[in-house]
């Protein structure tokens, strides 16, 4: 007997469709009539996330938006990063939509105000800042929103990533007196952020009397201090300090008078997330505060003026879970009292000057059953173990005698057992729900090369649930290692090789690709390296990697141009790539162009292809071909920097 799903009643395709993705969704409700009514059950299209849903254009969504049973029970929807289609206008037919994110998706001031208008229950919002609200069209703005202020003061929540003139900014969030959450940002938006024009115009005062959460990042942009400081203080000013505050995140250098220190420092007594910009100031306060015992996530951007040791106030923190030190800059940290004090910590990122060495570092980190993020610097590779440091000292004595001084970082069978020797060892060994590492970033702390114990890093193939790999400096002499750790870690989601070997030489382009080929799961990868060119093999490999969405190569000093054939060839197969930024320094610039401009009206509507010639500028062109680039797809590529967003946001 023929089973056929239509022949089932639509209760129980209902609850089919349930274990659907959103994308699939899109393709059930134009199979026939009657699936596009189910599609329409309130059950099945009350939270709708398209972030995904890169086949589909604007003309699709239209479609998939027009009956209206359908808008009326959609409740959530997330449009984040939908770069690839026009404004939806279809988001005004959502009458009933509480939940409304569209970060990334361009918008102009008038669309802004229909959406706010058309959609009365709004609760919260996530947007793209209009391009178009320049200070010199203060008529758009100065009292625009009081048509609107109903729904502003309606909100709880409010998240805007800014890319233009922040200054009408203010005027918007005069009617904004619900909210309970506010995120302002402009992450990685610095390449393509309007520099604001000079504003004299009056003073706003805002007041959040139910504000919970606070998340200022601003790090990265143009926004000016004057404004920056007035918006600071006006929160802390307006809002109730008795209030049950979660999250602090100011990513900010101001210098403020003391009392509106202590409202800040009144505000983090209270949070169990924080972010702090240490000035002297803060720090000192910070010292009397005591124990913060509701604190969990703390994150610290080490631009101190004078050197800072942490250790005291971070072991003030004892339900501390996540300690993340951004450019460490005149920061110490004792990591092994550290960790020590706090055994139960699940991410560490130590971008800082540690107090001891080596040796002492590993000891602290291998403590932490439960670690699943770690950030450390390259010096954590250069010492073994104590317990077998005499007996490896002989055995090298032997192998050397009569033989030329060993070169660095050359592989050997005495190279290879003391591998398993090295301290760093003890890390995969002892921290096995480690997720993402990241080994690098600090070029603050030297070490000599010739001390980098960079075999261990064959033992990453004990991390089985790894997702996140990214190696940075580490002066490697071959990529026998990297087979191994694709061999072993088959979750492996993100790959970023950036400047490995002497003098940030490629030495393993024979192996990458035999490694990519065992990356089924792959996801994202950037490489950033010397003489990768022509690359052929790497693309071929690339065909392996069915799940492949985002590809970064960087190559400034080829001899030789990039195998253009070869990369055609891999974006026409790779049907899952929505993202592909190549630089070589001699591959032909009108080849470059003419592939950009066959992908630039692709079939396939998210693809974003650049290749780049090193030696022209590949952030500024004349036709601002950079600004149409998503800033998300640089959260994605930059691990770094995105787990610290995520575990704020």
């Amino acid at each position: 007997m023929e089973v056929n799903i239509e022949f089932l009643p639509d209760e129980i395709i209902v609850r089919i469709l349930h274990f659907l993705c959103d994308e699939d969704l899109l393709s059930v409700a134009s199979v026939s009539n009657r699936f596009s009514n189910i599609v329409c059950v309130r059950q099945v299209i009350r939270d709708l996330d398209l972030r995904r849903t890169y086949r589909y254009s604007t003309e699709d969504f239209k479609t998939f938006f027009l009956p209206r049973a359908r808008c009326r029970n959609i409740q959530r929807i997330n449009l984040d990063h939908v770069y690839w289609i026009r404004l939806p206008s279809f988001v005004v037919k959502l009458k009933n939509v509480e939940t409304l994110r569209m970060i990334g998706t361009p918008l102009t001031f008038l669309q802004l105000k229909w959406i706010l208008t058309s959609c009365p229950k709004l609760q919260d919002l996530s947007i793209s800042w209009p391009d178009d609200m320049e200070s010199d069209k203060q008529e758009q703005w100065i009292g625009g929103f009081n048509e609107v202020k109903g729904v502003l003061s309606r909100l709880q929540t409010l998240w805007i990533l800014i890319y233009a003139d922040p200054v009408p900014l203010l005027e918007l969030l005069n009617h904004c007196t619900g909210l309970k959450k506010l995120i302002i940002t402009n992450h990685h938006a610095c390449m393509f952020l309007n520099i604001p024009r000079s504003f004299s115009g009056k003073k706003y005062k805002m007041s959040f009397p139910h504000l919970q959460e606070l998340i200022i990042d601003l790090a990265d942009g143009c926004f000016p201090l004057y404004l920056l400081g007035c918006l600071f203080q006006s929160i802390l000013e307006g809002c109730q300090i008795s209030a049950d505050w979660k999250t602090y995140w100011a990513n900010m250098l101001i210098y403020v008078n003391s009392e509106s220190l202590g409202n800040e420092i009144g505000v983090i007594r209270k949070c169990s997330k924080v972010f702090l910009a240490l000035t002297p100031e803060v720090w000192e306060m910070l010292r009397e505060t005591g124990s913060l015992h509701h604190l969990q996530e703390l994150l610290v951007n080490g631009q101190a003026p004078r050197t800072i040791n942490l250790t005291t106030i971070v072991c003030s923190c004892p339900n501390l879970r996540s300690l993340n030190i951004v450019r460490g800059l005149n920061i110490t940290l004792d990591v092994k009292k550290v960790c020590e004090a706090l055994p139960h910590l699940q991410r560490l990122s130590i971008c800082c000057q540690p107090e001891q060495g080596p040796p002492k570092i590993i000891e602290g980190i291998a403590t932490l059953r439960y670690l699943t993020h770690l950030t450390v610097p390259v010096c954590a590779l250069i010492e073994i173990q104590h317990n077998k440091e005499t007996s490896m000292k002989k055995s090298d004595a032997l192998i050397s005698i009569g033989f030329k001084r060993k070169r660095v970082g050359v592989s050997s069978a005495n190279s290879l057992a003391r591998a398993e020797l090295a301290a760093f060892s003890l890390v995969f060994e002892n921290c096995p729900l480690i997720i993402m590492l990241e080994i690098g970033f600090n070029t603050r702390v030297s070490c000599s090369p010739a001390r980098v114990h960079w075999e261990c890093l064959e033992n990453i193939k004990k991390l089985k649930r790894l997702t996140h790999l990214t190696l940075d400096g580490i002066p490697i002499t071959d990529g026998i290692f990297l087979i191994e750790i694709t061999k072993g870690c088959s979750e492996l989601e993100f790959l970023r090789l950036r400047h490995l070997g002497p003098y940030g030489k490629c030495c393993y382009l024979e192996h990458l690709p035999q490694a990519l080929t065992f990356c089924k799961k792959l996801v994202n990868l950037r490489i950033e390296q010397n003489y990768l060119a022509p690359g052929t093999a790497i693309f071929k490999a690339l065909l392996e990697c069915e799940k492949l969405e985002r590809l970064f190569m960087h190559s400034e000093r080829d001899m030789e141009g990039l195998d253009i054939s070869a990369i055609d060839d891999f974006i026409e197969k790779q049907k899952s790539l929505v993202f592909v930024f190549i630089v070589g320094s001699h591959t032909p610039i009108y080849k470059c162009a003419k592939l950009a401009r066959k992908y630039k009206k692709s079939f396939r509507p998210a693809l974003i292809v650049r290749v780049r010639n090193a030696l022209c500028d590949v952030f500024t062109d004349q036709n601002t071909e950079t600004r149409t680039t998503p800033a998300c797809h640089y959260n994605e590529m930059i691990t770094f920097r995105s787990w610290t967003v995520e575990s704020f946001m």
